[in-house]
């Protein structure tokens, strides 16, 4: 349930009644074409986006404003408007060293269509998406979290030109139903402490969560199937418990159900991809687990259709991930399988066959890191999917 609109309004009774005379300093207002120059932030993408074909998306999960040491947006007025995560597409078979293998798409426009309250209670000020999931017919969907009112969603990004790198994408996002845990109205997702994943496998939209103790739930992680009916026609309600009465937040109705689950403290470690035979193959990692070893990463398969199918082994594996460096993107581009971690290092991924089952192998393939300003900073990649790009 949202917090910050309780927070928002305490805060304008202190400035009404107990800090007469003080003036906060107020940003200047963007009124130019594209996107402000200080959120440019990779210097090695170019100033147009030329890569087509078969492509991998990623997303910046980091704030956009340089300003704030990239702990907030970067601002558009005085009136709640930021600029939200950057996008990239990312060639692998392009060489990074000359410059040729990520451009910019664009980044989320957090405008009047994510609803005049989460401007008015600045919640959009921290908002990001956490992965990425494309269809060449459903478009282009985003996990999104909102970590001021701690709520995550759905939501759907429009990106106007994809051989642009100046794009306002248009972002609107549709947050999980709140209610009791035990409460079939409350949506599957709501009560996880960390979601982590989205991908399409075939036509079917999956979400996934880290197995994540520490709210005295179930700390085992989940795989998650989304409505069909919700993804043709996504729509917003207002809650009757909602105290922000807000028009454009929440999902009517629960979308996420649970699909399967991992052990416990086991969950995906931030993406899925489709897998052989039209399963899902989910990259999944330990939290605090007695045991899954630590700073492994590990591919497992589940199959997409049947109840609560049972996660099975598939093979690959990658040990000795240091905390902070976590894999978190996962996409299948140009035939092969590729993982991306949070500093932009990127991984090729050799699948075992049914000849040659232990065949498998996880390899450094890139490093994106240098292509952005101040990576140490200001990059954070926790999400990846496949696009095509005519």
């Amino acid at each position: 349930m949202k917090t910050i609109f309780n927070i928002a309004l305490a805060g304008m009774a202190t400035v009404a009644w107990g800090c007469v005379g003080f003036e906060p300093m107020q940003p200047d207002t963007y009124e130019g074409d594209g996107l402000p120059p200080e959120v440019d932030l990779c210097e090695g993408c170019p100033e147009d986006q030329p890569l087509r074909g078969e492509l991998m998306l990623i997303v910046n999960t980091k704030p956009t404003d340089g300003g704030a040491n990239f702990q907030s947006n970067f601002p558009l007025d005085d009136k709640g408007r930021f600029v939200g995560n950057a996008l990239y597409l990312y060639d692998p078979s392009k060489p990074c060293d000359a410059g040729g293998c990520l451009a910019k798409v664009g980044n989320l426009w957090l405008d009047d269509k994510m609803g005049p309250i989460s401007m008015a209670d600045t919640s959009l000020l921290r908002f990001t998406v956490r992965d990425l999931a494309w269809h060449a017919d459903k478009g282009l969907w985003g996990l999104s979290y909102d970590p001021l009112n701690d709520e995550w969603g759905l939501m759907t990004l429009g990106v106007p030109d994809w051989k642009r790198a100046d794009n306002r994408v248009e972002s609107v996002r549709y947050a999980f139903k709140y209610g009791d845990v035990k409460d079939p109205a409350t949506d599957g997702c709501y009560w996880r402490q960390s979601m982590t994943g989205l991908e399409f496998v075939g036509d079917s939209l999956f979400a996934a969560s880290a197995g994540k103790p520490g709210n005295g739930l179930d700390a085992r992680g989940a795989l998650f199937l989304l409505d069909p009916a919700f993804l043709a026609a996504p729509e917003h309600c207002v809650l009757p418990s909602d105290i922000s009465q807000d028009p454009m937040y929440y999902a009517c109705a629960p979308i996420c159900s649970v699909h399967a689950e991992f052990e416990e403290k086991v969950g995906v470690s931030g993406d899925m991809a489709p897998g052989p035979d039209g399963d899902v193959l989910a990259l999944v990692r330990g939290e605090m687990s007695e045991t899954f070893p630590e700073g492994r990463h590990e591919l497992l398969r589940v199959a997409a259709t049947g109840d609560m199918p049972e996660p099975r082994a598939y093979g690959p594996f990658i040990d000795d991930i240091p905390a902070g460096f976590e894999i978190e993107g996962l996409a299948r581009v140009q035939g092969a399988l590729y993982g991306v971690g949070i500093g932009g290092t990127v991984y090729k991924i050799t699948e075992p066959t049914a000849e040659a089952p232990g065949s498998w192998k996880f390899a450094v393939h890139d490093e994106l890191g240098p292509q952005f300003t101040d990576p140490d900073r200001s990059l954070r990649i926790r999400g990846a999917t496949a696009v095509v790009v005519p």
